[in-house]
C-alpha cells in the first residue's frame, strides 16, 4: 500500500511518489518538466473587469494541501456503494472506481476483454502499456504546458482511467467512471484517457461526488483526453456534484482524426468554485464535435467555462450549446470560441450559451468569439443573460399559478431543449430532479414535478424567449438572433 504524502506540492513530493508507484523514468521525466513549467509560469489572473474567477483560484492556498492520499485497503465504503446503486447508468459494459487518489475497484465484461478492449487505472496502464501512453499521455490532446494548473496536474497526477477500444469494436453499453472525495484538505488528481481507434465505439460515463468537511477545502484535478481515430465515435458525458468544500479545475479536449465523431455532455451543478475549459481539435477532414452543457449555481458558487471549436481539417461541424441558471450570489463566466484555420474550408461551426439569473445578486458574462481565416465557412454565435421576463411571470400568475412555481415552469422550459438532447436518460432524470430540489429546497420525483411543468410551459409557449436584458434586446419570435459570418 502506497504512504500518504506530506503536505505541499514540492520536488521532493514529486520524486517520492514516483519512487512509490514504481515508474519508469519516460514517466518521471514528464513529471519534472511539467513540475518546472508550474514553478516558472504565474497564475493566470483573468482580464480587466471579469467577476473574479482566476483571481479567486490564484489565491487558493494549494501548499496546505495533501498531494496524495491513499484509499483505506478495504472494502469499497457504504457512501460509495450508494453512490453507485444511484448510478446514471444502470447497465453497463464496465465499472472503474476511484476513491480518493487511488482506483478502488475495475470490472470488464469478458466478452470485451475478448475483443482486446482495455479498461485499466492510469498507473497500471502506464506500466503495461507504455507504448500508447507515452504517445498520448498530455502531449497533444491536452499538453503539460497549456497552464500552470495543467502543469500541475501532469506533475502530480494519480489514479486516473485508461480505455482502450480497438479498431472495429463497438460497445453499446456505456462505461461508467466514479470518482469519490471524502478527505479533507486534499490534492485529488483524476485522469481519464480515451483511445478509440479506427471505426470504433464507446460510450464513457463519468461521475464526480464528494463529501468533505473542514475548514480548509479539498481540490479536484481533472483531465480529459479522448482520441478518436478515423470514423471512431466516441459519447463522454459528465456530471459533476461536488459539495461546498471542493474546488475544481478541468480540462477536457478531444484529438479527431478523418470523419471521427465525439460528443461531450457536460453537467456541473457543484463544487464551490469551477474552472471548467473544453474543447474540440478537429484536425481531420469531415470530422464532427458536439457539446452540451447543463449548469446551476446557487449560493456563492463561483464558475469559469471556457470552450473552444477548433477547425484545421476540411468539412469539419461543430456545434457547442451551453445553458444555465444563476441563483443567490453565485458568478459565472463563460467565454467560447470557434477557430477557423486558414485551410479548414467548408467549415460549419455554431456555438450558443445563454444563462438564466434568478437573484437580483446573481452575475453573468457570457462572451461568445469568432477567429475566421477561412472564406469557404459557415460561422454562427450568440449568447443572452439576463432576468425571468416579468411580463412572462404575469401572465402565468393571472391563471392561478403562483410565483414559485411560474419561476419553476419558465426554468423547466428554459433547460429542456438543451437536456432533450441528452443521449443518456438516466442523466437526464438526474438534472431534472437536482433543478426541482435547488428551487424547491426539497426533493420530488420526475413524475409528479418536471413532466407536469413541462407540460404547462409548452401550452403557455415559455421558453427561452422569456429572457432579455431590456426592450431593445427583447427577441421578436421564438428564435434568438444569431451573427453569421
Amino acid at each position: 500500500m502506497l504512504n500518504a504524502l506530506t503536505t505541499g506540492f514540492t520536488k521532493d513530493a514529486l520524486l517520492e511518489l514516483s519512487r512509490q508507484k514504481g515508474e519508469p523514468e519516460w514517466m518521471l521525466q514528464k513529471r519534472l518538466q511539467a513540475w518546472e513549467h508550474y514553478e516558472q509560469t504565474p497564475a493566470p489572473l483573468g482580464r480587466r473587469g471579469d467577476l473574479g474567477t482566476l483571481q479567486n483560484l490564484s489565491r487558493f492556498k494549494f501548499q496546505e494541501l495533501k498531494p496524495f492520499v491513499p484509499a483505506p485497503d478495504t472494502a469499497l465504503p457504504p457512501a460509495i456503494q450508494q453512490s453507485l446503486q444511484e448510478s446514471l447508468v444502470n447497465e453497463r459494459s464496465g465499472l472503474i472506481v476511484q476513491h480518493n487518489s487511488s482506483v478502488v475497484y475495475i470490472h470488464l465484461n469478458d466478452e470485451l476483454k475478448a475483443q482486446g478492449v482495455i479498461l485499466t487505472d492510469l498507473e497500471t496502464a502506464v506500466r503495461e502499456y507504455p507504448e500508447l501512453v507515452q504517445e498520448h499521455f498530455m502531449t497533444k490532446c491536452v499538453p503539460a504546458t497549456a497552464s500552470k494548473y495543467t502543469a500541475l496536474h501532469a506533475a502530480f497526477w494519480t489514479g486516473g482511467f485508461f480505455l482502450y477500444v480497438p479498431s472495429g469494436v463497438e460497445i453499446e453499453a456505456p462505461i461508467l467512471a466514479q470518482v469519490w472525495v471524502d478527505s479533507s484538505a486534499s490534492a485529488i488528481f483524476s485522469h481519464s484517457l480515451v483511445i478509440a481507434e479506427s471505426q470504433s465505439s464507446t460510450r464513457f460515463v463519468q461521475e464526480f461526488t464528494s463529501s468533505v468537511e473542514a475548514e480548509h477545502p479539498s481540490l479536484v484535478s481533472d483531465v480529459v483526453e479522448v482520441i478518436a481515430k478515423r470514423e471512431a465515435m466516441v459519447e463522454f458525458s459528465n456530471l459533476q456534484d461536488l459539495d461546498q468544500h471542493t474546488w475544481l479545475i478541468t480540462n477536457k479536449n478531444a484529438t479527431h482524426e478523418n470523419d471521427a465523431s465525439v460528443t461531450f455532455v457536460m453537467a456541473d451543478l457543484g463544487a464551490q468554485l469551477n474552472l471548467n475549459s473544453i474543447g474540440a481539435g478537429l484536425q481531420g477532414n469531415g470530422c464532427a464535435a458536439e457539446l452540451v452543457g447543463v449548469f446551476f449555481t446557487d449560493h456563492n458558487q463561483r464558475y469559469a467555462i471556457n470552450t473552444l471549436s477548433d477547425h484545421v481539417g476540411v468539412s469539419t461541424n461543430a456545434e457547442t450549446m451551453i445553458k444555465g441558471v444563476l441563483t443567490d450570489e453565485s458568478r459565472v463566466e463563460f467565454d467560447g470560441m470557434i477557430r477557423i484555420h486558414k485551410d479548414a474550408q467548408q467549415t460549419a461551426s455554431f456555438l450558443a450559451a445563454h444563462g438564466l439569473l434568478l437573484s437580483k445578486k446573481a452575475r453573468g458574462e457570457f462572451i461568445p468569439g469568432l477567429e475566421i481565416a477561412a472564406n469557404d465557412v459557415s460561422a454562427s454565435h450568440g449568447a443572452t443573460t439576463g432576468q425571468i421576463d416579468e411580463e412572462q411571470l404575469f401572465y402565468l400568475m393571472v391563471r392561478g399559478i403562483a410565483r414559485p412555481e411560474a419561476e419553476r415552469i419558465i426554468v423547466q422550459g428554459f433547460f429542456e431543449p438543451v437536456l432533450q438532447r441528452i443521449p443518456l436518460e438516466n442523466l437526464r432524470i438526474r438534472l431534472r430532479r437536482s433543478i426541482i430540489s435547488r428551487m424547491s429546497g426539497e426533493s420530488a420525483t420526475e413524475a409528479d414535478t418536471w413532466v407536469d411543468a413541462q407540460e404547462r410551459w409548452e401550452i403557455e409557449g415559455v421558453d427561452e424567449g422569456a429572457i432579455y436584458l431590456d426592450d431593445s434586446t427583447r427577441p421578436q419570435s421564438d428564435d434568438i438572433e444569431l451573427s453569421e459570418y
